[in-house]
């Protein structure tokens, strides 16, 4: 069951190059720690559990995963 949606956020470098914040920082050396941000990529699903995501790219929207929600936890209940 999907309880919630949450902004989906990840690392990125200023070359383009991202990681998942879910996860050590993804700097190996310390110089180069402000070349990299989290930003914002869209929204995402966080479940009972605990999980975060549907293993899907994240929706566009908080309406469209709102709606992606719904149907989940209708199927689901």
């Amino acid at each position: 069951m999907i309880k919630r949606v949450i902004e989906s956020k990840r690392w990125e470098h200023t070359t383009g190059a991202t990681a998942s914040i879910y996860g050590a920082v993804p700097w190996t050396d310390g110089n180069d720690a402000p070349n990299w941000k989290v930003v914002t990529v869209g929204w995402t699903w966080e479940h009972d559990d605990g999980r975060i995501g549907l293993g899907r790219v994240p929706a566009k929207t908080k309406d469209e995963a709102l709606t992606v929600q719904d149907r989940i936890n209708k199927r689901t209940s």
